[in-house]
């Protein structure tokens, strides 16, 4: 049983990977069931491709998709995301509870999935695995949606409960891993399976040449970003670099939406900048030939110490796809631009870094083409979908026989900070 609140035709990185999870295990004969809601990420509910959904089905991975009702608005407002959470929490545990006991429960953040995993683990008495893509709560606080408070170190309690209860914990990065080591998780349990990317997507992709015929883009070094425009990304820093480089035959075109779409629109609008081109949320099967399309990636979120241990999966893509890539972020990010050899990597929320580093690409084809080509060797040897998958489907494997762990009193308890372990 896979447990995901957001699942394609939704294009949330965790909606893909929960997506591939259960296409590597339908094919090595298990019976998979993904429980999700239906779409409901604010970036893309309301978008064309997401209305018609169907409530079940059986797809062609030869896995069976159960679509919860849930209460969806692209809001920002607090109480409507956690009306949001609040719906899919309590469908997805009453539905998950009349399934037939399962030999895994497999949870993909963000941390609602889990509390749905952990309360049918104790149902079930099945094994619990946790994919961990996005650290909660503390992400929230990193962009300002909670303070400190009841309500932050309730999440935060349970959020230990889920870690101790759980099996196996699947990770997107090394920080992550020193993260939990830190929090008493013991490092048998924990693994590292960065996001993968299917090469083959990307491959000799046809670019949107329409796209470069527009106006702001048209004979412009174009530097694309494909995701979210939310709290977390600071995207800001666009509008500052841009503001920068007005004289130069550079643009940038962003794609997706957001809570912070329109206010950025707007800003962009004030500052009369002509070098922005905002567009909307596409489906997945756009996106290679978009990419193909621009010069360069942007990979950006702003800068605090949390996404320092991140690897935003659309760094990858930006690789597959043979594009140099403009990393506006820190810490492990910026370690694999670094060693991949595939871009720059500037300070993140710093417009004028950014503005050097996408002037001085765009001044040198050269290096660029060069970049291309050590992005793309790259993710063939590190990250391809294929491998990853299959190192999870073998931690799921070796997790699923073991008895369940308890979540009673007697669940062995996280370590105390003196006996905390900094790295595994």
């Amino acid at each position: 049983m896979i447990v995901a609140q957001y699942f394609p035709p939704e294009i949330s990185a965790t909606g893909r990977r929960a997506q591939e999870l259960a296409g590597s295990l339908a094919s090595r004969a298990h019976d998979v069931t993904v429980l999700t809601g239906r779409p409901n990420h604010p970036a893309t509910a309301a978008r064309y491709f997401c209305r018609d959904a169907a409530s079940s089905e059986r797809t062609s991975g030869g896995y069976r998709v159960l679509r919860l009702p849930v209460v969806r608005s692209p809001d920002p407002r607090a109480w409507h995301r956690v009306l949001n959470y609040f719906t899919f929490v309590l469908f997805a545990i009453v539905r998950g509870m009349f399934l037939g006991r399962p030999d895994a429960i497999l949870a993909v953040s963000p941390l609602p999935a889990g509390f749905v995993a952990l309360a049918l683990h104790a149902w079930h008495g099945a094994p619990l695995i946790y994919d961990l893509q996005d650290i909660w709560p503390d992400s929230a606080r990193a962009v300002g949606v909670m303070e400190q408070g009841p309500a932050l170190r309730l999440l935060g309690i349970l959020e230990k409960q889920l870690y101790r209860s759980s099996a196996r914990v699947v990770v997107i990065s090394e920080g992550f891993r020193d993260y939990l080591a830190n929090l008493g998780v013991p490092c048998e349990r924990l693994r590292v399976i960065p996001n993968g990317v299917d090469g083959e997507l990307f491959r000799e992709v046809a670019p949107e040449h329409r796209l470069r015929r527009t106006r702001i883009l048209r004979n412009r070094f174009v530097v694309g970003y494909v995701g979210n425009h939310g709290l977390a990304q600071g995207l800001d820093t666009v509008l500052d670099a841009a503001d920068r480089l007005s004289g130069d035959a550079v643009a940038f075109l962003l794609i997706g939406e957001g809570v912070e779409k329109s206010r950025l629109a707007g800003k962009a609008r004030e500052a009369r900048l002509d070098n922005v081109r905002f567009m909307r949320g596409v489906p997945r099967r756009r996106v290679p030939g978009l990419l193909a399309a621009c010069d360069a990636g942007l990979v950006i979120l702003r800068d605090d110490p949390l996404f320092r241990i991140t690897i935003p999966s659309k760094l990858y893509e930006y690789m597959a796809a043979g594009k140099p890539v403009l990393c506006s972020v820190g810490g492990e990010t910026a370690g694999v631009v670094k060693a991949a050899r595939c871009g720059i990597a500037v300070p993140p929320s710093d417009g004028a870094a950014l503005a050097d580093a996408v002037r001085a690409l765009s001044r040198d084809s050269a290096a660029c083409a060069a970049m291309n080509e050590s992005g793309r060797a790259w993710v063939r040897e590190h990250c391809g979908t294929a491998a990853m998958m299959a190192a999870y489907v073998e931690a799921i494997e070796s997790a699923a026989p073991r008895a369940p762990m308890s979540i009673s009193r007697e669940s062995p308890r996280l370590p105390k900070a003196s006996e905390r372990r900094k790295t595994c």
